[in-house]
Formats: structure tokens, sequence, C-alpha cells
């Protein structure tokens, strides 16, 4: 289920805006890119 139709059935209106931002996702939680470590693309 998209995000506004999950919005819509559980508060009854539409959202009036949605915004996104790239981004990365940990599974490891490791902070290694910065150090010049390796990373999962």
């Amino acid at each position: 289920m998209k995000a506004s139709a999950l919005f819509r059935a559980t508060f009854g209106v539409a959202p009036r805006a949605a915004a996104s931002a790239p981004g990365r996702v940990n599974l490891i939680g490791e902070h290694t890119d910065y150090n010049g470590g390796p990373v999962l693309p």
C-alpha cells in the first residue's frame, strides 16, 4: 500500500503534502564510510 493511501485510510483525509529525500540505509550498524572503510551500496 502506498503511503498516501495508508494515510487516507488511517485519517480519512488526503495528505496535504509529500516529500522525499536521498539517503542511505545502514543495515549492519557501522559508520565506516566516512573513515575510509567499506560500505554496502
